[in-house]
């Protein structure tokens, strides 16, 4: 044999070694966690992991395997999560973890710690889409005992409302926050949704949920659909496009969108006054849900226009157009 062909030889053995190794490794079964659900209450955390197991699901975010649910309690954060993850069949994998959950009643308190301890921990992702939960964590594992579907279910809410969901690394200005609840086998997101901000938390009307959602540029579905109740009955919108412009001292907002159907008498002008109520609302309450204080500091250069000012002036131009 040859000094070349040995050396072709070995080459194939260390490839073939190495490959071996690695399909081993990244088919070792794992616990792959979808959604964390996080609780606090005075001095104690609860964390609740919807998971998938085996390994089938390593691979994809479409895998087959039943969602299931472990839950760990402990004095930290990270201390609850490490206590959850000892209950699960094998170690856990958070790289499929896209969803998280806090008891609404927890907000304020639990994101920046989630925050925080995801920048330094594989504990997962900055860029999970943030729900508040109108349950706990105890009435899950409750009902969640007597329902092998439930777990899977409340994924699938999510994943259809995703849209209208925030990611947790935008929390620190605040935000509009979509509510969870359970039903008996399911669950639903309510049709009224949270203000969060670092001072408070609110509760919008359904009309003004819709419209915060629209002048974020997010809806509730991927189809990028907007539904309002107006006195003279529902209007469909689509592609909406919001734009801002100086007036004056104040501003101007112009919203265009497609509506799908006939329109209902006044619409443009109930929607006016909706856009223009909802904008103040979220101001009162510490959110600059339509982008005044940027678009601002963009244009002057000024930094001073913040929720904390007195609202300014703001007038909205509606325009819709059928198809």
């Amino acid at each position: 044999m040859s000094r070349r062909k040995g050396l072709r030889l070995l080459a194939a053995g260390v490839l073939t070694v190495w490959l071996c190794l690695f399909l081993h490794w990244e088919n070792t079964e794992k616990s792959m966690i979808r959604s964390l659900l996080v609780e606090t209450k005075d001095d104690s955390w609860t964390v609740g992991l919807l998971y998938q197991f085996p390994e089938a699901s390593a691979d994809s975010s479409e895998a087959e395997a039943a969602i299931r649910l472990c839950v760990g309690r402990g004095p930290q954060l990270s201390a609850a999560i490490a206590a959850a993850e000892k209950a699960l069949p094998q170690r856990a994998d958070w790289r499929l973890c896209e969803y998280l959950f806090v008891e609404q009643d927890s907000v304020r308190r639990a994101l920046p710690v989630c925050e925080e301890l995801f920048l330094h921990q594989p504990s997962g992702r900055l860029a999970s889409r943030m729900f508040g939960a109108g349950f706990s964590v105890e009435t899950l594992e409750e009902r969640a005992g007597a329902s092998d579907v439930l777990p899977e279910n409340i994924l699938q809410c999510v994943k259809n409302s995703a849209p209208s969901a925030p990611r947790l690394y935008e929390q620190g200005s605040g935000f509009v926050l979509p509510i969870v609840e359970l039903e008996e086998e399911g669950a639903h997101c309510k049709p009224e949704a949270l203000v969060v901000t670092p001072e408070q938390t609110t509760q919008l009307t359904e009309a003004q949920t819709e419209m915060a959602l629209l002048l974020q540029g997010r809806s509730r579905t991927t189809a990028g659909e907007h539904r309002f109740m107006l006195g003279a009955g529902t209007l469909r919108l689509h592609r909406a496009f919001c734009g801002v412009e100086r007036e004056g001292e104040g501003f101007l907002l112009r919203v265009n969108a497609l509506a799908r159907g006939e329109l209902p008498p006044d619409a443009e002008k109930e929607l006016k006054t909706l856009c223009e109520d909802t904008i103040r609302r979220c101001w009162t309450l510490g959110l600059d849900v339509s982008g005044l204080g940027a678009y601002q500091a963009l244009r002057d250069g000024d930094l001073g226009l913040t929720t904390k000012n007195v609202c300014p002036e703001i007038r909205a131009d509606v325009r819709l157009m059928q198809f």
